[in-house]
């Protein structure tokens, strides 16, 4: 049993800090004048599951390129471009679903690539390329969409109705997260049983090394950048759904909730260490500190205080090994 646990540690560890929150979650929730606890309510679970599903499938494209010892500050910009594009793309360009999603998908995809060939052809800092790239994104969206957001409706000449099922619930749980699990799992696959995923270490570990062992780590670089970019793209797409629009100033901020949840899973910001199975539970610790911090209405930038000073809390619990499996 201590074995097993040493073996998949990096996995577990992040899974106690979910318990840990979930409960505590459960403790100081406020409750309903009929002495119902808040928290439990299946709605507002669900709300949970909801609105994890998007920041959930951009950490997942942030731990691959922070695996490799990179940083992509561009995600939410991504979003915001890919959601654009789907609201003008299905509203304004008549475009069709799939080639609107297809269209919001390759954005994103080649805005990775560009910050991959940046980085590691140019030779700058994934931090300054991705920087530049999150300014460049915004833009694009801002000028395709002349500044505006754009609702998106359903009807002739408008959204077909199959774009709703981002928005519909399937057995209870929220499509979108469907989505995510699924993501998670594939690449849980690619980065753990896949000779690229093994690349992915191997450069975040060591570069030189990597290089002398015949890796290409500039192309392996690259291919996680796009790999972010893409998995932006999608959430952006989910976004769009949504709210039922494509805004190109949403997205503020999330590449900051992807850094926290990947680092709270256990992922190395130096590279070469971490696991998606622990930034699966980065997410949901992420989802259950804002839910319960906004169920007692604390204003937003107290709410960024208090999640710093816990996501701190819970990085150094999670750093810690029980006492009695050390033994």
């Amino acid at each position: 049993m201590i074995n097993l646990y040493h073996k998949y540690s990096d996995i577990v560890k992040p899974f106690f800090g979910v318990v840990l929150i979930f409960f505590a979650c459960i403790l100081l929730s406020p409750n309903t004048s009929s002495g119902t606890n808040i928290f439990l309510k299946i709605e507002n679970l669900t709300n949970i599951l909801r609105q994890i599903s998007e920041i959930g499938i951009i950490s997942i494209g942030m731990t691959v390129v922070i695996i490799a010892a990179g940083i992509d500050l561009s995600v939410g910009s991504i979003l915001a471009l890919a959601a654009t594009i789907t609201a003008f793309g299905l509203m304004d360009w008549r475009l069709g679903l799939i080639i609107t999603i297809l269209l919001a998908l390759l954005a994103g995809g080649v805005s990775g690539f560009l910050s991959g060939v940046i980085s590691a052809w140019g030779k700058m800092q994934s931090f300054i390329a991705t920087l530049a790239m999150m300014t460049a994104a915004r833009g694009f969206a801002l000028f395709i969409s002349n500044s505006n957001s754009r609702n998106i409706g359903f009807g002739i000449n408008s959204a077909p109705d199959s774009f709703k099922i981002f928005t519909e619930q399937v057995l209870g749980i929220p499509f979108p997260i469907y989505i995510f699990v699924f993501t998670t799992l594939v690449f849980a696959v690619l980065i753990s049983r896949t000779t690229f995923g093994r690349y992915i270490y191997a450069v975040g570990s060591n570069e030189t090394a990597a290089r002398l062992a015949g890796v290409r780590v500039k192309w392996v670089k690259v291919f996680t950048f796009v790999i972010a970019g893409f998995l932006s793209a999608l959430a952006g797409i989910i976004h769009a759904a949504q709210l039922q629009q494509g805004n190109p100033n949403d997205g503020v901020g999330f590449e900051l909730d992807a850094i926290a949840a990947v680092v709270i899973g256990g992922t190395s910001l130096m590279g070469g260490k971490g696991t998606i199975a622990g930034t699966f539970a980065g997410v949901l610790i992420i989802g259950l500190l804002s839910n319960i911090l906004g169920l007692h209405g604390i204003q937003k930038d107290f709410q960024l205080m208090l999640k710093g000073g816990i996501i701190v809390l819970a990085v150094f619990i999670q750093g810690k090994e029980f006492s009695f499996l050390k033994r």
